[in-house]
């Protein structure tokens, strides 16, 4: 990959790192302060996306041959765009339970805290990824992203165990879901990235 290329993507990695570490807080918090300095942070990312789509553009119309590069690169844009998209469902749910003054059993806090700490140990391993294209790396953070899947739906299964015995309230119940369906849309699209760039350093 271009070294230009892969620079401004491990940027733009990097603030979606600091956007789940912000959501994250804005879970563990609970309040509006929180939220909104979450949402300060998706800006960022969503400017850093919009330049690097343009660079690629702009990249390959200056190209006069070889422009089939270009399009993995901008699917590895799409898919962090979509990664930024499962965080904004999140901080949603979260501002609904601020309103709502919604709360969560200290088990399905622990559960949803386990996930999002999963998550980030894992989207940190992306700008190494960029970097070398290490296709164990890969190979390891795909392991790892089936027992996070594996433990999220357990977390769920359990929940609505809960839920059938009246430990859980259901007023939270569907929030509960959604934050944790969020956090797997965000696993899956740091494995689709991971995968984009093993095939791109095929190519190379």
């Amino acid at each position: 990959m271009d070294r230009e290329i892969s620079g401004r993507m491990i940027e733009l990695c990097r603030s979606l790192s600091e956007m789940l570490e912000m959501t994250f807080q804005a879970f563990r918090k609970s309040t509006e302060k929180s939220i909104r300095e979450a949402e300060e942070v998706r800006n960022e990312v969503q400017r850093y996306s919009s330049e690097m789509t343009r660079f690629l553009v702009a990249k390959s119309s200056a190209a006069t041959t070889g422009k089939e590069w270009v399009k993995p690169c901008i699917s590895i844009v799409s898919s962090f765009d979509r990664m930024g998209y499962n965080m904004d469902g999140i901080l949603d749910r979260l501002k609904k339970k601020v309103r709502e003054e919604m709360l969560f059993t200290d088990r399905a806090i622990k559960e949803i805290n386990d996930v999002f700490q999963e998550a980030m140990n894992l989207l940190e391993n992306l700008p190494d990824l960029i970097l070398t294209q290490n296709k164990l790396l890969a190979q390891q953070m795909g392991e790892k992203g089936k027992l996070i899947f594996k433990m999220a739906d357990q977390y769920s299964e359990e929940h609505e165990q809960r839920l059938i015995e009246g430990v859980c309230v259901p007023k939270s119940s569907p929030l509960y879901l959604d934050i944790l369906f969020s956090l797997k849309g965000i696993i899956v699209h740091i494995l689709e990235i991971s995968g984009k760039i093993v095939t791109l350093s095929a190519r190379a």
